[in-house]
C-alpha cells in the first residue's frame, strides 16, 4: 500500500511500486494543473499524481495507448495531496462543461483503441485511454452497492473530481476511454455527476472478445484475473446472478462479465437514455460512413474525415505490452459449443440479450449506429 501524505516522493524509471523514500517536503498544490503532472491513483485520505519524464507526451497515444501504462514507465516523481487540499485547489476552476467530455464505454478487445486513435489523429481533442482510476472507483462503487446506491450524492461527487483532474483545461475538449471491464458503473453516473457528456459504447462478438482477452493474458492470468478478482468485486446485483448460473470455465466467467457491460447499457436505454452503441465489426466494415458520423458526433467538421481514416492504416496497440507485433496475432478458435449454449442462454434469460449462436455477437444492443450482419 501507499502512505499517501503530503509530499514528493522520486523514483526511478520502471519502478513506481518502490517508490517508497523518505518524503522531500510539502508541495504547492497548484502542481496538479502543471501539463505533465497526471492523475494516477488515490487513497481514502489522498490524490497520488505522477510527474512524467521531460518529453514524455502522455496525451499522444499512438505512442503511449493506455494511460496506466504510461504512468508506470514513464514516470519520475510521485506526487501525494491530502484530498481536501486538491479540492480546494480545484474550486478555483469553472465548472466542467459536459459538452466538451465525450466518453467511450466499451467491453475490451473491440476495438476501443483504434477509436480512440481516430479521435486523436483530429488534433481536436485530448484523448486520455483508460485511467486507473476510473476502473478503481467503479470496483468501490460496485463493491458498497448493497449499502450504498450507485448514485449517491456522494459517488457523484468523486466522479465529478476524478474528471475534473483528468481533464484538466476548461477551454479544451477531451475524448475518455474508459478502462474495459468492471466499469459498468460509470454508465449509471455519469450524466448525474456531470450533465450533457457524449457517451458511445462499443461492443464486440462475445467469442472474439474472450479470445483475444486469453490470448493476451495467458491462461494463467485469464483464469486467475477473472475467478479471484473480477468476480468477487462485481456489484451486488451481479453477484446474485452469478450465483445462480456459477460456471467453473474460465471462458465462461470471462463472457458472464462482458455480458455485465453489455447489461449496464441496456439498461440505461431503458430508462430512456440514447447512449449510441455499436460494433467493432461494423466499424471496420463500413469505416467511411462510420467515420463521417464520429465526426458529427463529436462535432467536428467533415474535412477531418481523411486524416481519421488513417487510423486505420496502421496497429493502434504497436506502443502496448500486448500489441500484434509482441503477441502476434490472435486465434480464431470459438469456445466449445456446450460454453457457446450456455453464454447464449446466460444472455438471454438473465440479461435480455440477444446473441447469434455462432459467434455470440449481440444482436438486439439498443441505439445501434449500424445494422450489423
Amino acid at each position: 500500500g501507499i502512505n499517501a501524505e503530503y509530499g514528493v516522493h522520486n523514483i526511478r524509471r520502471n519502478s513506481l511500486n518502490l517508490f517508497l523514500l523518505k518524503y522531500r517536503g510539502t508541495v504547492n498544490p497548484a502542481v496538479i494543473e502543471e501539463d505533465n503532472v497526471v492523475l494516477y491513483d488515490y487513497t481514502p485520505q489522498s490524490f497520488i499524481f505522477t510527474r512524467m519524464a521531460p518529453g514524455v507526451e502522455y496525451l499522444n497515444i499512438e505512442q503511449h495507448p493506455f494511460l496506466v501504462f504510461t504512468c508506470h514507465d514513464c514516470a519520475v516523481q510521485v506526487v501525494t495531496i491530502p484530498q481536501d487540499v486538491v479540492r480546494e485547489q480545484l474550486e478555483e476552476r469553472a465548472p466542467l462543461d459536459g459538452n466538451k467530455i465525450a466518453l467511450l464505454h466499451s467491453i475490451g478487445r473491440c476495438g476501443s483503441t483504434l477509436l480512440a486513435n481516430l479521435v486523436y489523429r483530429t488534433q481536436q481533442y485530448y484523448v486520455i485511454s483508460e485511467p486507473f482510476v476510473l476502473m478503481k472507483f467503479c470496483v468501490e462503487m460496485g463493491e458498497r452497492s448493497i449499502h450504498i446506491p450507485i448514485d449517491a450524492p456522494e459517488n457523484l461527487d468523486f466522479v465529478r473530481t476524478l474528471f475534473q483532474l483528468l481533464c484538466k483545461k476548461n477551454d479544451k475538449r477531451y475524448f475518455v476511454k474508459s478502462p474495459v471491464l468492471m466499469t459498468g458503473m460509470l454508465f449509471h453516473v455519469i450524466q448525474k455527476a456531470i450533465p450533457n457528456v457524449k457517451e458511445l459504447f462499443q461492443h464486440r462478438s462475445i467469442a472474439a472478445t474472450v479470445t483475444s482477452f486469453k490470448h493476451i493474458l495467458g491462461p494463467i492470468r485469464f483464469y486467475g484475473t477473472v475467478a479471484f478478482y473480477w468476480l468477487k468485486n462485481m456489484p451486488y446485483r451481479y453477484q446474485k446472478i452469478w450465483k445462480q448460473v456459477e460456471q467453473k470455465g474460465s471462458n465462461e466467467r470471462f463472457a458472464f462479465m462482458i455480458l455485465c457491460q453489455f447489461h449496464a447499457h441496456y439498461l440505461e436505454c431503458q430508462e430512456g437514455r440514447d447512449i449510441k452503441s455499436f460494433s467493432f465489426e461494423a466499424m471496420v466494415q463500413n469505416k467511411e460512413s462510420f467515420t463521417r458520423g464520429l465526426l458529427a458526433f463529436l462535432g467536428l467538421d467533415e474535412k477531418l474525415l481523411p486524416v481519421a481514416l488513417s487510423a486505420f492504416k496502421k496497429d493502434s496497440q504497436r506502443n502496448a505490452s500486448f500489441g500484434k507485433k509482441k503477441i502476434g496475432e490472435c486465434s480464431k478458435i470459438l469456445p466449445k459449443d456446450k460454453t457457446l449454449s450456455w453464454v447464449q442462454s446466460v444472455a438471454m434469460e438473465r440479461f435480455g440479450i440477444a446473441l447469434r449462436r455462432e459467434d455470440l455477437f449481440a444482436t438486439n444492443v439498443p441505439n445501434s449506429i449500424f445494422m450489423d450482419v
